[in-house]
């Protein structure tokens, strides 16, 4: 796990995830252009946070929690935000 993807963690454990996957897909984006150095990453969050939010407001909730991660640390981050009820948990 790179030094981004446990800051990526604790910061999105702020969300309280039933499931958690993180993918970096860096390697597949190297050299492309507007690529700033910062990683690719795609993220799987479960999560009640989520219970009866658009996806607009979900990703929200997503950046809000990432921060500052965002400005240097991640390039690009592609998210799947479901309700346990969506994923198929059960509580």
């Amino acid at each position: 796990m790179t030094d981004t993807t446990s800051k990526l963690q604790t910061a999105l454990n702020s969300l309280n995830p039933n499931y958690l996957e993180l993918q970096d897909d860096s390697a597949l984006h190297a050299g492309h252009a507007g690529n700033t150095g910062g990683s690719h990453y795609t993220v799987t969050i479960v999560s009640e946070a989520f219970d009866g939010l658009s996806l607009i407001k979900r990703h929200r909730l997503v950046y809000e929690a990432v921060g500052d991660l965002m400005i240097n640390d991640i390039h690009a981050l592609s998210i799947q935000a479901k309700t346990p009820a969506e994923y198929g948990l059960s509580l």
